[in-house]
């Protein structure tokens, strides 16, 4: 029956529905969950899988748990549960057996967070640091920070999207992870002059619209500064402040050191979350 209707369907309408059905895979991230696939399906066929059942997968995972650890199997897990839901119609989300599996695998396991900047260690960087060698770092730390800003969305940010209004920036962040654009201001008159300050070296040349670009001597380049490079920031901080295990100031830093900073001022978890547009800024 579900053949016959098949090839009663126009070619234009299935088309149509391949493409909606391709487009349940978030587009910025469809590399990603098509290499988790790719490697689930050549194990089945190594495996000579010809039916994909709970069995399957829980051998699969428990394969896999071997070698990975907690969080990198919850991450196979979901984006596998939307591919196999999309390319096979298949639901795992059903697997009650899976999901045990994986809970259990998850006992014990300490997520790695990035440490926090304190607010004194914030002020000291940027009065302190030179900045022929620091002026970039200090917008990004100050971009970063006062909008719970993650790498991606200083990476996406453009010229565009910082607008000067009186004594005040505007900031919108319209890319971000959760879909949902969100907007912050920034006050201090300090931190303001250094965002001007940085903006009047963006070479005339500039082609692209990228706000963070490459300085050097002084000097910034038509080159943007990439998602590697913005990570390293919090860690290049901690590393001038003197701080211990600079290594564990990760591109996650900004953000966790918002919350941490809004929380001690008595704001609660629902304010926090809607701050930094997600439920994981913790």
């Amino acid at each position: 029956m579900e053949q016959e209707n098949i090839s009663c369907t126009p070619p234009e309408i299935r088309a149509a529905a391949a493409d909606a059905v391709n487009k349940l895979l978030p587009a910025k991230s469809k590399s990603i969950y098509d290499k988790e696939y790719n490697t689930f399906d050549s194990w089945c066929l190594k495996m000579c899988v010809k039916t994909i059942s709970e069995n399957v997968l829980l051998a699969y995972y428990d394969e896999m748990s071997k070698t990975k650890k907690s969080s990198t199997l919850w991450a196979s897990y979901s984006m596998l549960r939307a591919c196999l839901n999309v390319y096979k119609n298949v639901d795992i989300s059903k697997f009650a057996r899976l999901q045990g599996f994986l809970k259990q695998q998850s006992i014990g396991y300490q997520p790695k967070k990035s440490n926090i900047l304190q607010s004194s260690e914030i002020d000291r960087f940027i009065q302190e640091a030179d900045n022929l060698p620091y002026l970039a770092i200090k917008v990004m730390l100050i971009i970063g920070y006062v909008g719970a800003c993650r790498r991606d969305e200083l990476i996406n940010m453009t010229i565009d999207d910082v607008k000067f209004r009186d004594e005040i920036i505007i900031v919108n962040i319209s890319k971000t992870k959760k879909q949902s654009p969100r907007m912050f201001v920034i006050s201090e008159l300090q931190w303001i002059h250094l965002i001007q300050k940085y903006l009047n070296l963006r070479p005339v040349t500039a082609t692209t619209k990228r706000f963070f670009l490459t300085c050097r001597n002084g000097r910034c380049l038509s080159s943007p500064i990439g998602i590697n490079k913005i990570g390293q920031v919090p860690k290049s901080i901690a590393i001038y402040l003197k701080l211990a295990n600079p290594e564990c100031y990760t591109g996650h830093c900004f953000r966790r050191s918002s919350a941490s900073h809004l929380a001690n001022k008595g704001e609660n978890l629902v304010t926090i979350k809607n701050y930094g547009g997600s439920r994981g800024i913790y």
